[in-house]
């Protein structure tokens, strides 16, 4: 039985390895590769019948949902409108391998997104693994923490950004920044991290979670180090999800951070 135990859990890694992959090709806009692996999941898990197959058929509705994006996003271009307008469009789209990831849960009789209520606030987190260490913090502390070290940090960038200020970018410092928060919490916090945490457990969702949304920014144009930060980044707001049961925490310190990314410059703005 216990043997029985690790071969389930190391079938459950290899799936989550098996997204990364996928989305590291994606990335690198080696669609046909990630295609040939995604399917060959599927088609594998068909044959064996060792496992469920929601988590496979969510790899392939997430590669599916992002080409679309990539679709959607020449035909924006098309749009006579504003750079920073079509910036917060292109986050819009996220709602494409969202509904294709809700479809795929309702198929398998899922719950789609388990975190999304009402947070508990004064749940604990501990430093420095989050499970357990030396000090923990309630939700709620942690969270007023992390803004102000966020902003502490990128303050000497804010102050040396030469942005315009006006109409223009007070719309874009709100639309794109809640719109981008809810969406990609929603994506990755809410249905990702749920497909995975159901497939191998809530720590290992947390950290593969956290891995792939970093290096899911490496086709916006951000270096591989900027997307290793993204990563860390990923895996507390996975952390403080989990924690909280709730990802409204998650999209508040993401909508803060994206905020003040926008004012350093960090995220262009082009009105």
């Amino acid at each position: 039985m216990e043997d029985s135990h690790f071969k389930k859990k190391d079938f459950a890694y290899l799936q989550l390895s098996i997204f990364l992959a996928v989305l590291l090709l994606l990335q690198n806009k080696l669609f046909t590769f990630a295609f040939i692996l995604s399917f060959a999941l599927i088609i594998f898990l068909l044959v064996t019948s060792r496992q469920e197959r929601v988590f496979s058929w969510t790899i392939a509705a997430y590669l599916t949902g992002n080409l679309l994006i990539l679709y959607g996003d020449r035909l924006l271009d098309e749009l006579p409108l504003q750079t920073y307008i079509l910036l917060i469009l292109n986050r819009v789209l996220l709602i494409i391998p969202i509904l294709l990831l809700i479809y795929v849960s309702k198929k398998f009789n899922k719950s789609a997104n388990r975190y999304w209520q009402k947070p508990a606030w004064n749940a604990q987190i501990y430093f420095p693994f989050i499970w357990r260490g030396f000090h923990s913090l309630t939700i709620k502390a942690f969270l007023i923490i992390a803004l102000i070290m966020n902003s502490v940090i990128l303050a000497p960038a804010i102050f040396l950004a030469e942005i315009p200020f006006g109409t223009d970018l007070f719309v874009f410092l709100i639309g794109f920044s809640t719109v981008n928060a809810f969406m990609e919490e929603f994506l990755w916090r809410g249905i990702l991290l749920t497909r995975m945490a159901g497939l191998a457990g809530e720590k290992e969702a947390v950290i593969f979670s956290g891995i792939s949304f970093g290096f899911s920014h490496l086709m916006l144009g951000y270096s591989f180090a900027v997307c290793l930060l993204f990563a860390l980044g990923g895996v507390f707001y996975g952390a403080i999800t989990v924690k909280s049961g709730s990802i409204i925490p998650a999209i508040l310190w993401h909508s803060a951070i994206n905020v003040l990314m926008i004012l350093s410059g960090s995220i262009p703005f082009s009105g």
